[in-house]
């Protein structure tokens, strides 16, 4: 049963009791203010950081803001969730808005000129008639928000439906936002400095004497990419109209190094020269405002890669800048935020930080010891990519349920698809989203392959109807180490002078490495129910496994089938099949 002594919140939670270390991580965000916790996957941190901070949200007059990596996790993760909870009637009315890039919310987003941020430029009626509201309104508008007030799931539709009679719904919400109880975000309002000014001065505007911030993934805050330009953007510019900026952008492009920002930086001639031209069509228009953007952004650094320009802010504590001056209260979890101790240093936080083991989880992890299975492009031969085949083709028909392979690039990939036999095999292709997601649903036993930091490794779900993971099995084909690139080479040099060189080396190359596989790892065990089994095809993973999930090395094929074979055969045992989707 529910321990009576801990906070009233539990009300809230959907399970008839709580994990020891579920009661510890509500212990420990009651007793510390700021705190980074991480938590495996299936451990429940979305419900137990919302009970932990909503009590504080309707009894203490706290605002809530939650940051989250993708638009998808806004909706489908936090808002529904906040959703339950305000359709519970616990605790009363609860008013939570989204808070994302415009052209996802604009209603005339199936016109090009709007959705792609040039409404600034010409006169939107939505968004002339946003402007017209008086201030005093908004409390009111506000409390017409759809979280309690419609069925089903919460989507961008739902907002854009529920806010357009006032509006622009991208500026509606940006105007209630200091009357709301909850805000859901994505990171990029933290991450980007550009967005930065305009994010503080909308928590200045607040109507909360509190704030508390719940930041999910918190592993993601690594350097950030403020702005970039390619070759191709300056040469559809300079069609439109010749500028001397044009010319000095390409010469920069040409060094493939740290370069420095141009001393007389302008966009006067291109702001002139799209205020007064009435022939561009909006496309053209959208070509100059990107090279504006670029001009317009604030990166730390200026470095020239393979073509194209970028603007990088190599040090991402300054991401928390703005929350350590305007949030009371603070939670930084993630499932992946492990060792805690080197994102402390990264991230400059001297927050109290828990680590909860993975003992809970159902799970069998392993590495492949042998120097025929491996990544590394100086080592590999057809017989790698033979090997890699037939090891996974073998675990496949062990499991029971879907089984998915992520491989480096998507060019080993193919290499390693070549030599696979089963009759279909489902395929993340480059640049476009998986189409057969729902199709997986619908069955129990199938084979499938991406790449690491691909849509499917980095979020996408595959679940049954009762929420279940319908993966069982995933293959880590190699090693993800970072590009040795202009960007990477520069960044490894200033973490080197800010932290030594064997910490820059960590944080450079075995923090990336870690955090890609354990992400990969998690799309296997979405909840407490869940079971999974990994295994990575690369030796050199070894000195790795005291950062990764409970690991056994296999040094003896054999030895690895059998004991993957038995892991199978008690989880049928155990759970029947209840990842069944019918």
């Amino acid at each position: 049963m529910i321990d009576s002594h801990l906070p009233p919140a539990l009300q809230l939670f959907p399970h008839p009791e709580l994990r020891a270390y579920q009661t510890k991580f509500l212990r420990f965000v009651e007793k510390n203010p700021r705190v980074m916790i991480h938590a495996p996957v299936g451990f429940g941190k979305t419900i137990m950081a919302l009970i932990s901070t909503i009590p504080l949200v309707k009894e203490k007059n706290y605002q809530l803001y939650i940051f989250v990596r993708t638009k998808a996790q806004v909706f489908r993760v936090f808002l529904n969730e906040i959703y339950k909870i305000a359709n519970s009637k616990k605790y009363g009315y609860l008013t939570a808005v989204p808070l994302i890039l415009k052209a996802d919310l604009c209603v005339k987003r199936d016109q090009i000129q709007f959705h792609r941020g040039v409404c600034g430029k010409i006169k939107c009626p939505f968004l002339e008639q946003t402007r017209s509201i008086p201030e005093e309104d908004f409390p009111a508008i506000v409390e017409q928000i759809p979280i309690t007030a419609h069925d089903g799931s919460v989507s961008i539709d739902t907002y854009k439906e529920a806010f357009k009679e006032f509006g622009c719904p991208y500026y509606v919400i940006k105007r209630c936002i200091p009357y709301a109880n909850i805000i859901v975000t994505t990171h990029t309002y933290l991450r980007s400095k550009n967005l930065q000014d305009m994010f503080s001065q909308i928590i200045s505007q607040s109507s909360f004497p509190n704030k508390i911030a719940i930041i999910d993934e918190g592993h993601n805050f690594t350097a950030d990419i403020e702005s970039e330009i390619t070759i191709n953007d300056i040469n559809k510019a300079r069609v439109l109209i010749p500028l001397k900026i044009f010319d000095e952008l390409q010469e920069l492009m040409n060094q493939n190094n740290r370069v420095e920002r141009p001393r007389h930086l302008s966009f006067a001639g291109l702001d002139a020269f799209l205020d007064h031209d009435q022939k561009l069509s909006f496309m053209e228009k959208a070509y100059l405002l990107k090279i504006k953007d670029f001009l317009m952004s604030r990166g730390d650094i200026w470095i020239s890669e393979e073509n194209k320009l970028l603007q990088l802010n190599p040090f991402p504590h300054q991401s928390f800048n703005v929350i350590n001056q305007d949030f009371k209260r603070v939670i930084l979890m993630s499932g992946t935020l492990n060792p805690v101790s080197s994102y402390k240093t990264l991230y400059n936080l001297s927050y109290a930080s828990l680590q909860i083991p993975s003992d809970f989880q159902f799970s069998l992890n392993g590495i492949i010891y042998h120097r025929q299975y491996t990544s590394k492009f100086s080592e590999r031969t057809t017989n790698t990519y033979e090997s890699m085949a037939s090891v996974i083709q073998r675990l496949h028909e062990s499991n029971p349920f879907h089984t998915i392979v992520f491989a480096t690039s998507h060019e080993l990939k193919q290499k390693i698809l070549a030599h696979m036999s089963l009759s279909q095999i489902y395929i993340e292709n480059p640049g476009s989203a998986p189409y057969f997601i729902d199709e997986l649903k619908q069955k129990n036993h199938e084979c499938i392959f991406g790449v690491l930091g691909g849509k499917l490794s980095e979020g996408i779900e595959i679940l049954n109807n009762d929420k279940r993971s319908l993966l069982s099995l995933i293959v880590i084909a190699g090693l993800p180490y970072p590009r040795p690139n202009a960007t990477n080479q520069i960044l490894e040099s200033l973490y080197a002078q800010k932290w030594g060189v064997r910490m820059a080396k960590h944080i450079c190359n075995t923090l990336p490495v870690t955090r890609s596989i354990s992400q990969a790892i998690g799309r296997g065990i979405r909840s407490e129910s869940d079971f999974a089994a990994s295994l990575i095809l690369d030796y050199r993973a070894v000195k790795f496994r005291n950062m990764l999930p409970k690991t056994l090395v296999f040094r003896d094929l054999q030895i690895m089938y059998n004991a993957y074979d038995l892991f199978f055969a008690k989880m049928k045992r155990i759970f029947g099949l209840n990842k069944n989707t019918s």
